[in-house]
């Protein structure tokens, strides 16, 4: 296989699974996201001339890592509708 037919047999969808593995802040998806990425960038480095894209698909995994995915961070952060739930409810 080539670089190309590598990218529209599993790279396309890898990545889209990848990045719906990181909508939201949970953790363990974000984990699971970043095997994915690697699964990805190893298979890429095993690919004749794949290792641009290989590169490619790291450098997409570092800015996940450098916005704080599968951090602390997330554990912390309160997404929208956990935050409105303290302003549309009446305290009883």
């Amino acid at each position: 296989m080539d670089v190309l037919q590598t990218w529209l047999m599993v790279g396309v969808p890898g990545l889209c699974v990848a990045a719906a593995l990181f909508v939201g802040r949970s953790v363990v998806r974000a984990w699971l996201g970043y095997l994915v990425l690697a699964a990805l960038i190893i298979l890429f480095v095993l690919t004749p001339g794949g290792g641009v894209s290989a590169a490619l698909i790291g450098a997409i995994g570092v800015v996940f890592v450098a916005n704080g995915r599968g951090t602390n961070r997330d554990r912390a952060y309160a997404e929208h509708h956990q935050e409105r739930d303290k302003y549309t409810h009446a305290q009883t």
